[in-house]
């Protein structure tokens, strides 16, 4: 009786070993390997192909996200930099405007046709005109025309990033410009100085016209006063004529050429050469 209370015992404790052994391996981990489920583990065991794809894959990703951060970075330092392209304004000016040499070749130019315009106002008086005036206007209708186009460029220039500046070309004519008005006030006095003694040239040679053509065969009278030093071996005479027209001339040595300026009995003042002078006044006690 005792046995089989003992047996009985032993047959419940070991059942009771072997329901808590089938429990523990659905619940634990096994110490080895990898863990299946009842099902079984199938496909999903990761094998060492599947391993080294998942690096590749993982290295490909990386490599791609450093590529477009450094496209990314490359557009934004593309996208920076600062361009600039011409403006429709523009600027226009004429290059022989801005030149010394221009501007007294047009003062001679202003003299010139100043002297057309007197020749036409003694023309107007004379009913007949003498040919050396009208060969005087001939010469003085003949004026320089000046060539060119005008410079275009320009004013400014406007920027990507919102910005507008001078061009290059208007720094550069504005600094020409601001030259040229510096000195402008003293070039204005040299051009009307040029003017000034171009059409008293003219002036000259209009009233030496007149007075030949004027006397014609019948020369003027005139009497000499030779003032000669007393001593000195080089020592020349200077020579003074006194006319019954009311000039008074005085001759005078340049170059080599004899040279008579008179003061008429108006006040002009010309210079004639010693054959013209001659062709107009004589000299009654000549030298």
């Amino acid at each position: 009786m005792n046995i089989r209370k003992h047996w009985k015992k032993i047959l419940l404790t070991t059942t009771a070993f072997f329901w808590a052994s089938c429990n523990y391996e659905e619940t634990a981990q096994p110490l080895y390997g990898v863990y299946c489920p009842p099902e079984g583990c199938g496909d999903r065991e990761l094998s060492s192909s599947n391993i080294t794809q998942l690096s590749s894959s993982s290295e490909a990703v990386s490599s791609s996200s450093k590529t477009n951060t450094s496209s990314s970075s490359n557009e934004e330092s593309s996208s920076s930099e600062v361009t600039c392209t011409p403006s429709d304004s523009t600027v226009s000016y004429y290059p022989p405007s801005y030149s010394a040499d221009i501007a007294k070749m047009n003062a001679e130019e202003r003299a010139k046709r100043s002297g057309v315009e007197k020749i036409d106002s003694v023309k107007k008086t004379m009913q007949t005109t003498p040919q050396c005036l009208e060969n005087l206007r001939q010469e003085l209708d003949i004026f320089v025309a000046l060539y060119g186009a005008p410079n275009i460029f320009p004013k400014d220039e406007v920027c990507s990033d919102g910005t507008t500046h001078p061009t290059k070309e208007y720094q550069e004519y504005l600094k020409m410009k601001e030259e040229w008005e510096k000195n402008k006030p003293a070039l204005d006095e040299e051009c009307q100085k040029i003017y000034e003694e171009k059409l008293n040239d003219i002036q000259q040679r209009i009233n030496k016209c007149l007075n030949i053509s004027s006397h014609g065969t019948n020369p003027i009278e005139c009497d000499l006063e030779a003032m000669c030093p007393e001593y000195g071996v080089d020592a020349k005479c200077s020579y003074n004529y006194n006319c019954e027209d009311g000039a008074y001339c005085r001759e005078r040595d340049k170059d080599g050429t004899t040279l008579i300026n008179c003061n008429d009995g108006s006040g002009n003042k010309v210079t004639y050469t010693e054959e013209e002078f001659k062709s107009i006044y004589h000299v009654k006690n000549d030298k």
